[in-house]
């Protein structure tokens, strides 16, 4: 698996994070298949710990977003949202992300997470947990 997987449909996993912006799905060695993925590869933290992929109502009703689910947002979306909206060198909103393929639809979306997250420099994906390209190493500034 090279980088094909990235900006995927696939890779927008159901709290709508985009597994795309992972440093573990842009490794160049067995890299993440995504939250979606098969289990094989899949990186330990997605497959064993995340509340949202143990959620009982996930897996009872097999959503495709948080955001069919009564309870939306949950306190682990919400986790999710302020982690990925504070801890990291860039930002991105899960929140946000649901509400733009809701209105713009997949493929708009993916087309936009593509043009945002593609290094300037050289194409590749950058991630959004060390603002460096994963392909040439240059870093990305917060917008």
């Amino acid at each position: 698996m090279g980088t094909e997987h990235l900006f995927t449909a696939e890779m927008i996993v159901p709290c709508g994070l985009d597994c795309s912006l992972c440093m573990m799905a842009q490794s160049k060695v067995n890299p993440c298949p995504g939250c979606n993925g098969p289990e094989e590869h899949k990186f330990f933290y997605c497959s064993q710990i995340c509340g949202i992929m143990k959620c009982a109502k996930y897996k009872e009703h097999r959503y495709r977003f948080c955001d069919e689910c009564p309870d939306y947002p949950c306190e682990d979306v919400m986790e999710k949202e302020n982690r990925y909206m504070g801890d990291y060198p860039l930002r991105e909103s899960p929140l946000q992300n649901l509400k733009r393929i809701r209105e713009a639809g997949m493929e708009t979306f993916l087309a936009e997470e593509r043009a945002k997250w593609s290094c300037k420099e050289c194409s590749g994906a950058v991630s959004v947990h060390t603002g460096l390209c994963s392909a040439c190493g240059a870093k990305h500034p917060a917008e």
